[in-house]
């Protein structure tokens, strides 16, 4: 019942704060009384109303709860001077009703293991000269060119609280750029190092719940084994050779855009290191050597990406993902008789190549989410029915989990449909649903099938 009453609170605070919001910022004035903090209000910052409902079809052991809501204020701050300088922020206000959100504000490395209610997502100071650009702050950054997994794509770490609505983690950073004549050149540093968010030792989205563990703690999704103390997470140091560091070059060559990447960091996804019976997680040194390409071809888009991970002191097993895929666009002229617009159809092939097998016996590899396509096919399906109205289907076919001497098919399957009221409204819903064995990666969350709404409001 105390939960109940917690759950209810928590989301009346959280339209309240929407509502004197509204009051203060968005109620009409006349152009006498307007003053000039509103005016600049209205030409300098936007936002983001969000409010997303998930409703489960069955329990779980570890989680009891069916139905978890989520509501996100968040704002864009987007300021120029000088015409070279740019000064973005996006403050973010968050509450859900699952005990995913703790904390007033989040700290300086965003290190939590939950998400804090008031939370910078982004924010950065640009300079931007003739053919380069310079930026300092907490960002994001989007490396390859599939479309449902980047091998290349290592700097930001992951929010995996909620595994299907999974979000990238801005990271505070320095990132310049070279524009030579059809190509870009890209260096990023990352001074200080923050890790992704795994689920709860007591959330249903857990790999391996735990109700021995601490709910503050993520030890519940890195499959410590039974009897055994887990202890703080071991984080990098902030030295000089802690210090992680991005290149990425890309040219466009008779219509083909390839790249060539390199990163060497830290796994934002820890190892577990088990000593007697005592567990410590801790995070990987490692070196990724990627590429990447796209090109067209009449409705045809092709690309591929693949990226070496080597991992430091055998840790880890070095792996080789490697994606080929590509979309085909059928027009109006080909679906007009289906009534609708066009149709995308998106499909990709996701092989692991094992290059050096893990040989240091105190660590477990995690891989829950680090390793989640070895074998895969994915692909997406969008109807475009009008302006307005947008069916999608999404499907991830892992063709086999490897245990001993068994195979097992896993799927997940999440039709979806969007409807636009407006420019500034709009409303998605759909379903997720999950298939496979107890052991295989999408079989392990088949009792998590759900319906989900989204309602977003941009002003």
């Amino acid at each position: 019942m105390g939960n109940s009453v917690y759950d209810v609170l928590i989301m009346r605070l959280f339209f309240a704060a929407l509502l004197v919001s509204s009051v203060l910022f968005f109620s009409p004035a006349s152009a006498q009384d307007e003053n000039p903090f509103q005016q600049w209000f209205k030409d300098h910052v936007k936002g983001t109303l969000l409010y997303k409902n998930f409703a489960h079809f069955h329990t779980t052991e570890a989680e009891q709860r069916t139905v978890r809501q989520e509501g996100i204020v968040r704002l864009e701050v987007d300021q120029t001077f000088q015409e070279n300088w740019r000064f973005f922020l996006v403050p973010q206000w968050k509450a859900d009703t699952a005990n995913y959100t703790a904390g007033a504000f989040q700290d300086f490395r965003d290190t939590t293991l939950r998400d804090p209610y008031f939370y910078l997502r982004e924010g950065y100071v640009k300079y931007r000269g003739d053919n380069y650009d310079a930026t300092v702050g907490k960002q994001f950054y989007s490396w390859g060119t599939a479309d449902g997994f980047n091998p290349t794509d290592n700097l930001n770490p992951r929010d995996y609280h909620d595994v299907p609505d999974r979000e990238k983690i801005g990271i505070f950073s320095f990132a310049a750029t070279y524009y030579p004549p059809d190509a870009s050149i890209t260096l990023v540093v990352v001074p200080f190092f923050t890790p992704s968010r795994l689920p709860m030792a007591h959330s249903r989205w857990s790999p391996t719940p735990n109700s021995k563990t601490s709910e503050d703690t993520s030890f519940g999704a890195l499959g410590i084994p039974e009897g055994t103390t887990g202890k703080r997470r071991e984080m990098p140091g902030k030295r000089l050779d802690k210090v992680q560091v991005g290149l990425r070059a890309k040219q466009t060559i008779a219509g083909w855009d390839v790249s060539a990447s390199y990163f060497s960091g830290y796994n934002t996804q820890p190892v577990v290191r088990v000593v007697d019976t005592v567990a410590r997680p801790r995070f990987n040194r490692m070196h990724v050597i990627g590429a990447d390409f796209t090109t067209t071809s009449g409705k045809f888009e092709y690309h591929g990406e693949w990226a070496a991970r080597l991992y430091e002191s055998g840790r880890a097993t070095s792996i080789l993902p490697i994606l080929l895929g590509g979309m085909y666009t059928m027009d109006y002229d080909w679906v007009k008789d289906l009534g609708l617009e066009h149709i995308l159809w998106n499909l990709e092939y996701v092989r692991e190549v094992t290059l050096r097998k893990k040989f240091n016996d105190q660590y477990r590899e995690s891989g829950i989410f680090d390793r989640p396509f070895q074998n895969s096919i994915l692909t997406r399906l969008t109807f475009k029915i009008d302006e307005n109205n947008e069916l999608y289907m999404s499907i991830n076919w892992n063709i086999h989990y490897h245990r001993t001497d068994h195979h097992h098919d896993n799927w997940f399957v999440q039709p979806k449909f969007m409807h636009k009221f407006s420019d500034s409204f709009k409303v998605e819903g759909g379903w997720e649903l999950f298939w496979g064995a107890n052991n295989s990666f999408w079989g392990k969350w088949k009792r998590n099938d759900r319906t989900f709404a989204k309602f977003t409001y941009l002003f």
